[in-house]
């Protein structure tokens, strides 16, 4: 299936926002006097998402239809932005934040967590890169956003990137341009970044899969919903592992140890050492 953007939802005509809905967030805004959160809570199971991204609302259709992996359900779309970005009113998804939910939980209520979670990692791995046409059959996959433009990271600073059409262009744009020659004091960076083109397959990620961003059902355990699809897209395949080390809590180390103790799903150290040496160099202004 081919990702849809905010401007291409089939079945859908962008609209403006309704006026029980605008009523709705100027009565929030004065009761709380101050600013907006992005994300609002309306009656009747549903919630608004201000200004959300065009590459999250592409990555939340795509994954909703082609896996069975719990994700919002898009309702309607408003003021569509040139840049592709737009209001969306999505279902509430029941359950609590993993997060708020982990320190009540049992070592083995949390391995179960994960386990789920492999399953539908497994299935977003298996997703596949729709061809863009005319595009050589040799063409190589595209490192980006969902829709294979641009791409968005917070790991990669507050601009969007590429897309890229190699792993090595990535991973140039990973080390600032810097000549793989200068990184010889990190070896694992001169190993991970060295290795032939085609090393590592292009996968579909969420790329921010942290306790914050999936939901649970409290008296079950099971996961009710995976949520913020804003960094969704097509990375090297060890991307979705390494993300999920990047910026560790104190009150994650059950969390880590979990994954590191579930079979299905794959480990990369090597690749996650390449990357904590990069996070250390590039400090907090290093895609500024």
């Amino acid at each position: 299936m081919q990702p849809v953007t905010a401007g291409t939802q089939p079945g859908r005509t962008p609209k403006p926002l309704p006026t029980w809905i605008k009523l709705r967030l100027a009565a929030i805004t004065l009761v709380k006097r101050s600013r907006l959160s992005n994300v609002i809570a309306l009656p009747f199971g549903k919630i608004l998402k201000l200004d959300a991204p065009a590459n999250e609302i592409a990555a939340m259709e795509f994954v909703r239809a082609n896996t069975t992996i719990p994700v919002p359900k898009m309702l309607d779309i408003y003021e569509p932005q040139p840049d592709g970005s737009a209001h969306i009113l999505m279902t509430h998804v029941p359950g609590t934040v993993l997060s708020y939910a982990l320190p009540k939980m049992t070592t083995v209520q949390i391995q179960s967590v994960v386990s789920e979670l492999s399953g539908y990692l497994a299935q977003m791995h298996q997703l596949v890169q729709p061809a863009q046409a005319p595009a050589p059959a040799s063409q190589a996959p595209t490192i980006g956003g969902t829709a294979q433009g641009p791409g968005y990271d917070h790991r990669l600073g507050p601009r969007v990137w590429g897309p890229f059409h190699t792993v090595a262009d990535f991973h140039s744009y990973l080390r600032f341009g810097e000549p793989l020659e200068d990184w010889v004091h990190e070896p694992a960076v001169v190993e991970v970044h060295g290795k032939p083109e085609g090393e590592y397959q292009v996968r579909f990620s969420h790329a921010d899969l942290a306790p914050r961003n999936i939901m649970v059902d409290p008296k079950t355990g099971k996961i009710t919903g995976i949520i913020d699809w804003e960094f969704g897209g097509w990375y090297p395949e060890y991307w979705e592992y390494t993300k999920m080390h990047c910026a560790p809590r104190p009150q994650w180390e059950q969390w880590f140890a979990a994954i590191d103790k579930e079979e299905g799903i794959q480990k990369y150290p090597k690749e996650l050492a390449a990357e904590e040496a990069i996070w250390l160099r590039a400090g907090p202004f290093g895609y500024v």
